[in-house]
């Protein structure tokens, strides 16, 4: 469930459910956007297009649009969670198991335009691994970060790991696939 608290006069108000919360699924995973009005979650809610997907949700005033499924560019048969979106809402980061990856849950990255998404990029090795890789934050410069991953190096069943951006994430490859 996810809930809306104000910090008013140096506390936080009483911690209100969303509209769109429901006993029979699951809503979480929220990314609020930098000015507070845009806010991204995952949710296995009905109409989806597979296990869970990503919606957004736009704040006016007081109150919360209905949830928008960002559709099948985003979302696929399988998981698509952890959204992330970045400073000036230019990329959403998310974590799959849909999308073509290396295995597990894989972090990608999608540009964004208004309500558009552009294709789902798979962020590659070293970020992602054959274990699961999610929850993905980023800095405002894009030079620095953190993500979760089950990976087997670690030092318990999921850990944070930092990361510091050398290159860019995406590196075009020529080949055959066979």
């Amino acid at each position: 469930m996810l809930f809306t608290s104000e910090f008013v006069d140096g506390k936080w108000s009483e911690g209100k459910p969303m509209a769109f919360n429901s006993p029979e699924y699951s809503v979480g995973h929220a990314s609020l956007s930098a000015d507070g009005n845009t806010m991204y979650f995952a949710s296995d809610m009905p109409g989806g297009f597979g296990s869970i997907d990503i919606y957004k949700v736009t704040r006016s005033g007081d109150t919360w649009s209905e949830p928008m499924n960002l559709g099948s560019k985003i979302n696929t048969e399988g998981r698509e969670m952890f959204p992330f979106i970045d400073h000036n809402e230019k990329v959403l980061f998310f974590s799959s198991d849909g999308h073509y990856g290396l295995g597990g849950l894989d972090l990608f990255m999608s540009s964004v335009s208004s309500n558009s998404f552009g294709t789902p990029r798979n962020m590659g090795f070293p970020i992602n691994g054959s274990h699961d890789d999610f929850a993905m934050i980023i800095d405002k410069t894009f030079t620095k970060g953190y993500f979760s991953s089950n990976r087997p190096d670690g030092h318990g069943d999921d850990d944070i790991y930092s990361f510091k951006m050398l290159k860019s994430f995406c590196k075009p490859l020529k080949g055959t696939a066979k």
